[in-house]
């Protein structure tokens, strides 16, 4: 049972990493709990040398990689610009190749996520289940929000940049666009955003 719960809590806390919180909002919501037998007396916990890199939101050991991020593009506002260009057409497909794929997760991001620590029991295909559920229910409700519509994009505002060995990722997502009436409108279904060596991906946005 001990195992149940330890496991249980990384995949909750795993959950609010891909929703693009940021590394306080995580601390907090694995903060938040019911009742477990982590309450129980005599509990012992499990052995995890990498405990402090919750409240940390990184391992602080993670290995450095050569894999780059394809595709995306050069920076937030030119993603930006991509976004609303692919939702003006009403391709779902654009807008999902400018989202992290699963060998980015795989190669480059997972390792450095508290989560793929050992004591969770948590591997990188359970990230992607749930990442890409994500992805495909942001695309598709952005889609039929405002596909086929004209969108400016103006900028993005963020919350919350969370630097990694391997890539940064800028969180509390705003997107900021004028509509074809001229009027501004504030999206904020596109939670997160990750980069890697001048290469910028959405990576969660609101399913």
């Amino acid at each position: 049972m001990a195992v149940a719960a330890a496991i249980a809590a990384a995949a909750i806390a795993l959950a609010a990493v891909l929703a693009g919180l940021s590394a306080e909002e995580v601390e907090a919501s694995a903060a938040v709990r019911p009742p477990s037998v982590r309450d129980s007396p005599g509990y012992v916990p499990l052995v995890d040398p990498e405990s402090t890199s919750v409240a940390l939101g990184r391992r602080l050991h993670a290995p450095a990689v050569k894999a780059p991020f394809h595709g995306g593009r050069r920076s937030l506002d030119e993603l930006g610009r991509a976004v609303c260009r692919a939702i003006h057409v009403g391709q779902t497909d654009s807008l999902r190749e400018l989202c992290v794929t699963d060998d980015e997760l795989r190669s480059v991001m997972w390792r450095e996520f508290p989560q793929s620590r050992p004591a969770t029991g948590l591997t990188w295909e359970d990230a992607w289940r749930v990442l890409d559920v994500r992805l495909l229910g942001g695309c598709n409700g952005a889609m039929q929000d405002h596909g086929g519509r004209y969108y400016e994009f103006v900028r993005f505002e963020c919350d919350s940049t969370m630097r990694y060995r391997n890539f940064t990722i800028y969180s509390l997502l705003t997107l900021v666009v004028k509509n074809d009436e001229g009027q501004i409108e504030r999206w904020g279904w596109l939670r997160a955003v990750a980069e890697r060596r001048g290469r910028f991906k959405v990576y969660s946005m609101r399913d």
